[in-house]
């Protein structure tokens, strides 16, 4: 009851600090940054059970029991795409993790005015987006864990460049009934940060249920409240087929569907909260993820990721 409260009091709080939409800084951290989350819609606050975990649930990681490095590429839209790495580490007084971001932005053409006020162009400039994270989690009790992350955030145009810091709080509870499991993320916490006004961080609280009933199904449902949009919420699952290859499906839905906004050849807008995915168990302990993510009028979006679990 008391982790009730709490869920309840947290959700509270970022929604009295919401800001308006587009009002906050860094909107990068808000990128997905794992192939199999994303499938499955980013259910994944309580399921939390791989390095990739450091993102959505860090307190998850505190079960790991092998070492695991991650490595993702994603072609975004037009010309953006963004790369990611990670790496949990299990010891006996508990888990350390780390990961790096990287997005590039592409290069955009620059102008200025002469005396004259006639446009002039300065050639071209880049801009691009990174951040690297540093967390710890431990078991509490047989059942329950927290995790704690420190994030470093920066954001660069042309010769401009500005940072942040930013924390996590995170806790996952392992309940009574055997395989479902309640995971809760606080993430982005820290002072505002801008270019030549600071804006708030785009601060995140995920509350997330997770169901194992075989060792071959996943499932799980989760609540997604950023503090300047309405709360997203999200459905998804896995099927292990003989543990070698993973099938993934997932939807989020944010309350509204802009009928309206639909793109030749791929349905009504409906469909951008669709996401697919496939994984592959390859030699020993490799493996390889993969998901598929449409956008409405955007376009869709790829993720792919090979991962490594070790002794």
């Amino acid at each position: 009851m008391r982790s009730f409260v709490l869920v309840l009091a947290a959700l509270a709080l970022t929604a009295g600090l919401r800001a308006d939409q587009g009002t906050t800084a860094a909107s990068f951290l808000k990128l997905d940054t794992s192939p199999r989350a994303i499938a499955m819609a980013d259910t994944y606050a309580g399921i939390a059970d791989d390095v990739n975990a450091i993102e959505y649930n860090p307190a998850g990681e505190a079960y790991l029991t092998q070492k695991e490095v991650t490595v993702m590429y994603a072609a975004w839209f037009q010309d953006i795409y963004y790369t990611y790495g990670a790496l949990a580490w299990p010891a006996s007084w508990g888990t350390i993790s780390l990961d790096f971001f990287y997005l590039n932005a592409g290069s955009f053409d620059g102008y200025a005015f002469d005396s004259t006020g006639k446009p002039v162009s300065t050639g071209t400039f880049t801009a691009s987006d990174m951040y690297g994270t540093l967390a710890y989690s431990r078991k509490i009790l047989s059942f329950l864990s927290a995790g704690l992350s420190v994030k470093m955030i920066n954001e660069s145009i042309a010769s401009y460049s500005t940072g942040s810091v930013a924390v996590g709080l995170s806790g996952l509870y392992q309940t009574p009934v055997k395989g479902l499991s309640l995971g809760l993320n606080i993430a982005n916490l820290g002072p505002a940060e801008g270019f030549q006004q600071g804006y708030p961080l785009p601060i995140n609280v995920r509350f997330g249920a997770g169901y194992k009933p075989t060792d071959y199904i996943t499932v799980g449902m989760d609540y997604d409240q950023p503090i300047e949009t309405a709360g997203i919420w999200s459905v998804g699952g896995e099927y292990a087929y003989r543990h070698t290859l993973y099938i993934r499906m997932g939807y989020r839905y944010q309350g509204a569907v802009d009928y309206n906004e639909t793109y030749d050849g791929y349905g009504p807008a409906v469909a951008a909260g669709m996401n697919l995915g496939v994984g592959l168990k390859l030699y020993k302990n490799y493996a390889a993820d993969y998901s598929y993510s449409p956008y409405g009028f955007l376009g869709t979006s790829h993720r792919i990721s090979l991962s490594l679990n070790f002794d």
